[in-house]
C-alpha cells in the first residue's frame, strides 16, 4: 500500500510539473503522423509495429524524468521518515510505467475510434499488448537500475560496457572481425553469446507483439523469461538501493 501510495503522489506531482505535457504532446504526433492515415485503413502488424517502437522511446524519457523527481532532497525526506528504500524505488518504477502504458491505452482507444485495424480483435490486442508492456517495464526497471540513485558510476559504467559489448558483433564485422586472431574470435563470440542471452526475451518479445503469434511454446517461455528478466533486474536495483548510503546528486545539492 505505500508503494500505491508513493506512486499516486509522485504522479500527482508529475501532473502539477506539467511534464506530461511531452507525453500528450509526442502521443497526439504519433497518432495523427503515423496512425490516422486519413483514407487508409491499417492492419494490425503496421499498429504494433509503430506502438511498440514508440512505447520503449517514450520509457527512455518518461523514466529519466520520473528518477530525477526522486532523486532530490525532498524524496530523502520521505525515506527518512519510515518509507522504505522497496517502497520508494517500485513508487518510482510504477509511476513511471503507469504514464507510458496510459500513453498506449489513448493511443490504441484513439485507433480503435478513428482508424480501426479490421484484423485486429480485442483479443488479440491483448495478446500484442503482453509482451509490449513487458518490454517497457523491462526498458523502465534497466533504467532505474543504472540510474545514479541506484548504482554507483563505476558498477553503471560496467553494465553499459556489458551490453555494448553484447552489439559488438553490429560494429566488429566483416574484414575487422576475421583478421583476429581465431583464439580472439573465439572468446568474443562466447562472450557475445552469454552476455546477448538476455536480450533475447526483449527482442522476441517485439516479434511477438507484431505478430501476436502464440501457436508454440517458445511464446509463452518468452513471455515467462521476460517476467524473470523484470523480476531479476528490480530485485537488483532494489538490493543495491538497499545497500548503498543515500548520495544527494549535483543538481539536489545545488
Amino acid at each position: 500500500m505505500r508503494s500505491l501510495r508513493f506512486t499516486g503522489f509522485m504522479l500527482l506531482e508529475y501532473l502539477r510539473s506539467g511534464r506530461v505535457a511531452l507525453e500528450i504532446i509526442a502521443t497526439m504526433v504519433v497518432f495523427f503522423v503515423f496512425l490516422r492515415r486519413v483514407g487508409i485503413s491499417m492492419n494490425a502488424e503496421y499498429f504494433f509495429s509503430v506502438t511498440g517502437v514508440y512505447a520503449p522511446i517514450l520509457t527512455l524519457y518518461t523514466t529519466a524524468a520520473f528518477i530525477g523527481l526522486g532523486d532530490r532532497p525532498q524524496g530523502y525526506v520521505l525515506l527518512a521518515h519510515g518509507m522504505s528504500r522497496t517502497n520508494y524505488l517500485l513508487g518510482i518504477f510504477g509511476s513511471a510505467l503507469s504514464i507510458v502504458a496510459g500513453s498506449y491505452g489513448i493511443l490504441a482507444l484513439m485507433a480503435a475510434l478513428f482508424n480501426r485495424p479490421l484484423d485486429l480483435t480485442i483479443f488479440g490486442w491483448m495478446l500484442g499488448t503482453i509482451p509490449l508492456l513487458l518490454n517497457v517495464a523491462l526498458l523502465a526497471a534497466l533504467m532505474l537500475m543504472l540510474s545514479p540513485l541506484v548504482f554507483p558510476s563505476s558498477w553503471r559504467l560496467t553494465v553499459l560496457g556489458l551490453i555494448a559489448l553484447a552489439f559488438s558483433s553490429n560494429f566488429i564485422g566483416g574484414p575487422i572481425f576475421e583478421s583476429l586472431p581465431p583464439l580472439v574470435r573465439a572468446i568474443l563470440r562466447a562472450i557475445q553469446a552469454v552476455l546477448g542471452g538476455p536480450l533475447v526475451p526483449a527482442f522476441y518479445g517485439f516479434q511477438l507483439t507484431v505478430t501476436r503469434d502464440y501457436s508454440s511454446m517458445t511464446a509463452v517461455a518468452n513471455i515467462l523469461a521476460q517476467i524473470s528478466l523484470l523480476i531479476a533486474l528490480l530485485g537488483l536495483a532494489i538490493y543495491s538501493f538497499s545497500r548503498r548510503d543515500l548520495i544527494f546528486s549535483d543538481g539536489a545539492q545545488g
